[in-house]
């Protein structure tokens, strides 16, 4: 089984920065800074978000296919790469990274959290996860695909 370290490590960057945005209003609403205008929030949101779908779906789908295609040094044209044991490392670094992000923001904004609340945070962990392992296994398949030739 080889499988290439440079998706995971992609999907970790990209669940970190998909954990911040969807707790965006939360951090706003309870820091010690004024509450901004429905506008300005609505703002900080949408801005969060553009850069989580440009860090899934360009730079994790890219580097993906990148491996899928060169086969991360290993024979040719990806044929080397385990895409499911990739693919399912990307999903599950994902998963985790997104989780103890969420925590670690939920557990500063009020460190009394209710058990609803600590399963929505495994249920969007493992959201995330499937997310970004499935994004992870499309590049991947079509760096691999013949389609180029």
């Amino acid at each position: 089984m080889n499988w290439s370290p440079i998706p995971p490590a992609v999907a970790a960057v990209a669940a970190a920065a998909i954990s911040l945005t969807r707790r965006v209003p939360t951090v706003v609403l309870e820091s010690s800074v004024g509450v901004p205008s429905p506008r300005a929030l609505t703002l900080y949101t949408l801005g969060g978000r553009a850069v989580a779908f440009v860090l899934v779906y360009g730079l994790l789908l890219g580097a993906a296919y990148r491996v899928g295609r060169r086969g991360d040094g290993v024979g040719r044209r990806g044929d080397g790469v385990d895409v499911g044991a990739t693919a399912l490392a990307a999903g599950v670094v994902a998963a985790v990274v997104s989780l103890v992000g969420t925590a670690a923001i939920l557990l500063w904004v009020e460190p009394q959290q209710g058990a609803v609340t600590a399963v929505s945070a495994v249920g969007s962990a493992v959201g995330v996860g499937v997310q970004l392992g499935v994004v992870a296994f499309a590049g991947l398949a079509l760096g691999r695909s013949r389609i180029h030739r």
